[in-house]
């Protein structure tokens, strides 16, 4: 018969194992709350990343396009002496004639050297000059696209299509006729498109151009660096490779050999498998 003390202890085991069953609950219950909790933050985490690259993306997207239009039209100021500001509205002019920014600066080259020759007094650069009715004293002085203008007036005023071709080329050489729909209305014309330009904002000012150009040389910097760093990590690896290449080469060649000298077997084996 057992003794009120072991009544009393087996009161107390049941009482305690109650209390662990309580304190397992407990346990599990908190840890489908944490577990819950840490999915709600991963999953926030992964939103606010997403976010972040669904803002960071089309800003890289932009500074990209920021540096290749801007470094293009500093290098072509550079290279005419051209400002951005006129550069960027003749690009968008020649644009909605036909031709694009490319043929303005080789027409502005070719405009160059030939005022250039007159200047020096070739025969054919003032004959060129002459035959739309302007001189080189009416150009000298004026900046390049004051002269780009000064030029399509006068070209403007040939009437007949074949002569007015045949000057735009001898003026802008091979694209003179690509810019002939520019040039069709003289400076007017032209003005009025840069003005369309200007209104759109597409301008490109000298200090944004000047900017685009030294991210573009900041960004080449950076990738010659990482294409070195490349090439350095591949200098270190050649000789082990080269090891592995010849190791690889000659156990290769041996297995080639062997399968030479038993085709028979190599078939056999084959028409084995295949079955």
């Amino acid at each position: 018969m057992p003794s009120p003390s072991d009544i009393k202890a087996g009161e107390a085991f049941v009482e305690i194992h109650t209390d662990n069953k309580r304190l397992e609950k407990g346990l599990k219950e908190a840890s489908k709350k944490l577990k819950a909790w840490g999915q709600s933050v991963s999953a926030y985490g992964r939103r606010v990343m997403t976010s972040g690259l669904a803002v960071t993306a089309p800003m890289v997207a932009a500074a990209k396009v920021f540096a290749s239009m801007g470094d293009t039209v500093h290098k072509m100021s550079k290279r005419t002496g051209v400002s951005a500001e006129a550069l960027s509205e003749l690009g968008f002019a020649a644009e909605q004639s036909g031709a694009d920014l490319a043929t303005v600066e080789l027409g502005f080259r070719r405009m160059q050297a030939t005022i250039r020759d007159a200047a020096q007094g070739l025969g054919s650069a003032n004959a060129s000059l002459d035959a739309i009715g302007v001189t080189i004293e009416q150009l000298a002085g004026l900046s390049p696209e004051e002269q780009f203008e000064k030029v399509a007036d006068g070209i403007a005023r040939i009437q007949d299509p074949s002569l007015r071709a045949a000057a735009a080329m001898d003026i802008f050489g091979r694209s003179g006729t690509m810019l002939l729909p520019l040039l069709e209305n003289g400076a007017a014309g032209i003005q009025a498109l840069r003005k369309q330009a200007q209104d759109l904002g597409l301008t490109i000012s000298t200090e944004d151009a000047e900017a685009a150009a030294t991210l573009t040389d900041s960004l080449n910097i950076l990738w010659r660096v990482v294409k070195q760093g490349v090439f350095s990590i591949g200098a270190a690896l050649a000789p082990a490779l080269s090891d592995v290449a010849k190791l690889l080469a000659s156990t290769i060649k041996k297995a080639v050999d062997w399968i030479k000298a038993n085709r028979q077997l190599v078939a056999s084996v084959f028409a084995i498998a295949a079955a």
